[in-house]
């Protein structure tokens, strides 16, 4: 064989060297996958509930060497703190660390700020989702009712593009004495890492004798100083505080948590596990009581009691 043909022989042998060991380093590199609660095995689940008993997994990742499972990390949402927690393939808890929390889902009362800096640029959106009290699902509906006034939520198949993000419908039409009183559509996105519900906006329709005669609070992210807020965070935790709407001079709701995992009847139903939600506004005075229901959604608005819900199709 001449010297020529060697040499090329030994240069093709280790460029096969070369590239069965970068196989051989991509098959063994560790790697995180996403899981839904859902589909975690039972042993998983078992281990979560026996260790933090009522706590909420925010999110779940099961970590990959190769083909091989090492471990599950999740953080999870324990009372009043957000945990790190690390968990062997056989359930048992290896490590749990208390993460710091923002203002925004921090339980400490002296923290009088509002959170209105929600990190958009490191987020994800999907126009379809839910978390346990808000419910972004086409075709979900909630009524609302009492002796003079009548609100009907309903998300649509609609969505909407706002500042960038593709986000999902919800229309309120809301009556008063029997008579058509406003119409609104809101626009929401869940976020994919977190499944906080975010409001970026909404269209107002103000109605008298049936006809338009306004469209008073209507903005929307993106335009004149408006930016998106929080319409009901992923995980429901005491003390928080932060803003739902931020358009200067406009609607600028704030909400704060301050009950949770209490009963409430209403027309529809008893319901357990509830929650409920202080409203405010720098510009204006007085406040709004809102309740929500897991797997529901609002089931009481300022003496508006839940009268029938309409769940969304499973696909």
């Amino acid at each position: 064989m001449k010297k020529g043909t060697n040499l090329l022989l030994i240069i093709l042998i280790g460029m096969i060297g070369i590239l069965c060991s970068g196989e051989v380093e991509a098959a063994n590199k560790e790697v995180k996958v996403a899981v839904q609660p859902s589909d975690l095995p039972d042993i998983i689940k078992e281990s979560i509930e026996s260790k933090f008993s009522g706590g909420k997994i925010i999110e779940i990742q099961k970590e990959l060497d190769g083909q091989r499972l090492v471990q599950y990390d999740a953080v999870i949402g324990s009372g009043q703190k957000v945990l790190d927690v690390e968990i062997s393939p056989e359930g048992k808890i290896i490590e749990t660390k208390e993460r710091k929390t923002t203002a925004a889902s921090s339980p400490k009362k002296q923290e009088q700020q509002w959170t209105q800096s929600f990190n958009m640029e490191e987020r994800t959106f999907s126009t379809t989702g839910s978390n346990p009290y808000f419910i972004l699902q086409p075709g979900h509906q909630m009524v609302l009712e009492n002796e003079n006034e009548k609100v009907v939520m309903t998300v649509l198949k609609e969505t909407k593009v706002v500042d960038g993000i593709e986000t999902r419908i919800l229309e309120e039409r809301e009556w008063a004495d029997g008579e058509l009183a406003e119409v609104s559509r809101n626009f929401f996105a869940v976020c994919k890492e977190t499944n906080d519900v975010f409001y970026f906006g909404e269209e107002v329709d103000d109605y008298k004798d049936g006809k338009i005669v306004g469209h008073g609070g209507a903005w929307e992210a993106g335009k004149n100083g408006a930016t998106a807020g929080i319409v009901m965070p992923g995980t429901f935790l005491l003390g928080s505080r932060y803003y739902q709407e931020i358009s200067p001079d406009v609607a600028m709701d704030r909400a704060e948590h301050v009950a949770e995992d209490f009963t409430m009847d209403t027309p529809a139903g008893k319901f357990e596990h509830c929650v409920k939600v202080i409203e405010t506004s720098p510009l204006e005075s007085g406040k709004s009581t809102k309740i929500y229901a897991p797997g529901i959604g609002m089931i009481y608005d300022d003496g508006l009691k839940l009268t029938e819900v309409k769940k969304a199709k499973s696909k």
